[in-house]
């Protein structure tokens, strides 16, 4: 594999500011990003002093699973004190969308700069946010049909979808094997097919939970790369968390207080809204099979979907006899995550990583610090046969990626339409506009005339519209292989109009190239970097 580094326009102002070190950004962030000192003062931070129970928790989780030597590594790291570079993703279908492995390999990355530079021990750790809930975010994926160029939607269908946490959710194997048919249906058939498809009907047969199948599918991808997986709703990972959610629970009013001055302040300086939450206490309780949302009022604290009610004390106790009940939200996860971790640098998306700079004080209310905060790697595979369809329209792949193809797909059919035509066309316009202000200024005092020029000019600027849109739909259709080889363009590096890491699944890839596409004898070697990688496979 050849891996290029491709800069692209970015119109995100927020990556702009925070790779300029802006002030306006930085202030909402305890460590500048762009900073070496902020490296060099994380990595000599003392220990939390949880590493130990956290290594055990995570050989506990894990223990599922047949771990690659660098995984048993990393976990003894783990419990002699080593740093942690961490990031997570939802369980997606079949392992999600490709980023969801291009964040892991943004850990991987950046875990082995940082061991190069200090000379230590750095774990990546990827956190499965098993305990989100939002299940039509995970039920579906994408596959990219080659022969027709076109994408696909595969779902996983279910009549009952859960009102709990996906890490507690059992799917219906049935069901889940007739998604993954109907997603190789789509998918070309190769080499790598049989075996790949195996290996995902094993995962579907021998896990239960929805959220251990996609622990399963990245651990096979990841093992060689000593990256370690927990699970936020794992129970006895609940239970190391008993003092951070008794304190989330008392300081849930300064908590709060302090989540919305900072989210003001951000607003102010002009930064998008990104949290939008409707509780004042920002935990979650696991009441009557349901994930339902915890609010405080006049010291009674309600249920979002039933009628049961508490006082502090009666969830502190709860707390302390089942923590596996309660779960974070948006404003209370991130904090969570650090509490338990001796984090040095947290990747994230892009829209993860803006609703950190809304949570600043929310870190120091729980006397958290917060991680230096980064950014996921940017990848996106050229295939063959679109790096040789670029070279024959003469496009610029950056130019591509960035503002996709539609407008140069219009300038090539006008390429090959005949410009004496295009040309005639626009003079008759101009004439006929001229001819229509000097029929205005003739009848301007009557009224009924007036109308009558406005509706004769209508009509016939339509029809010169009109005609110049069926001639260039009929040079369109004259070129039709071309008009193919552009869609080719489009849906694999622009599918349905956004990156193909937000659309295409990473069993596209393994069908295509192998297996082992992922493993370091086969994927190039990374840099972390703010720029956009393409790889050749």
């Amino acid at each position: 594999m050849d891996c290029l580094i491709t800069k692209l326009h970015d119109n995100d102002s927020f990556m702009t500011k925070l790779k300029n070190s802006d002030p306006s950004l930085t202030s909402f962030f305890q460590y500048d990003a762009m900073k070496k000192t902020s490296f060099d003062v994380k990595m000599n931070k003392p220990n939390n002093g949880r590493e130990q129970q956290l290594a055990q928790i995570i050989q506990d989780y894990m223990s599922d699973l047949t771990l690659s030597e660098q995984q048993q590594k990393n976990i003894d790291n783990l419990a002699a004190g080593a740093k942690v570079v961490i990031g997570g993703q939802q369980a997606g279908l079949f392992g999600g969308p490709l980023y969801t492995f291009h964040k892991i390999f943004s850990l991987i990355t950046l875990s082995n700069e940082l061991r190069e530079r200090y000379d230590c021990s750095v774990v990546p750790v990827f956190w499965i946010a098993g305990e989100d809930h939002d299940f039509d975010e995970v039920n579906h994926t994408f596959a990219y049909d080659q022969q027709l160029a076109s994408v696909e939607k595969i779902k996983y269908h279910t009549l009952t979808p859960p009102e709990s946490n996906v890490s507690r959710y059992v799917p219906d194997k049935v069901q889940m094997k007739n998604a993954l048919q109907a997603y190789f249906k789509e998918l070309a058939e190769t080499t790598h097919t049989a075996e790949l498809y195996h290996m995902c009907l094993q995962i579907i047969e021998r896990y239960d939970t929805w959220s251990n199948m996609f622990k399963a599918l990245v651990h096979e991808v990841f093992k060689v790369y000593g990256v370690l997986f927990i699970d936020a709703q794992y129970e006895p990972l609940r239970k190391l968390e008993r003092p951070i959610l008794k304190d989330m629970l008392r300081k849930h009013n300064d908590i709060n207080k302090a989540f919305h001055q900072k989210q003001r302040e951000t607003e102010n300086n002009k930064l998008s809204k990104m949290i939008v939450t409707d509780t004042n206490v920002h935990l979650f309780l696991h009441q009557d099979n349901m994930r339902q949302l915890l609010t405080e009022e006049n010291g009674i604290y309600k249920l979002s979907k039933s009628e049961v009610t508490y006082r502090e004390d009666e969830l502190l106790d709860l707390i302390e006899q089942n923590p596996a009940q309660f779960s974070n939200n948006v404003v209370t996860r991130p904090v969570m995550e650090e509490w338990l971790f001796n984090t040095v640098a947290f990747i994230g998306g892009p829209s993860e990583i803006k609703y950190w700079a809304e949570l600043s004080e929310v870190f120091n209310t729980l006397d958290v610090e917060m991680p230096i905060v980064l950014p996921r790697i940017k990848i996106t595979y050229l295939y063959t046969r679109i790096e040789k369809l670029l070279q024959q329209y003469q496009l610029d792949i950056a130019d591509v990626l960035t503002n996709g193809i539609e407008e140069k797909r219009q300038k090539f059919i006008r390429e090959q339409a005949s410009q004496t035509f295009l040309d005639q066309v626009s003079q008759l316009k101009e004439i006929h506009e001229e001819m229509y202000q000097k029929l205005k200024r003739e009848v301007q005092h009557n009224q009924n005339n007036s109308n009558l020029v406005d509706k004769d000019h209508e009509i016939h600027h339509k029809q010169l519209n009109y005609l110049e849109q069926r001639y260039l739909l009929n040079i369109e259709r004259e070129n039709v292989i071309s008009m193919k080889h552009f869609k080719e363009i489009s849906e694999s590096l622009h599918p349905m109009g956004g990156l193909q890491e937000r659309i295409w699944n990473p069993l596209q890839i393994m069908n295509d190239f192998g297996m082992d596409v992922f493993n370091p004898s086969t994927y190039p070697p990374l840099s972390y970097t703010f720029d956009h990688i393409v790889v050749k496979p």
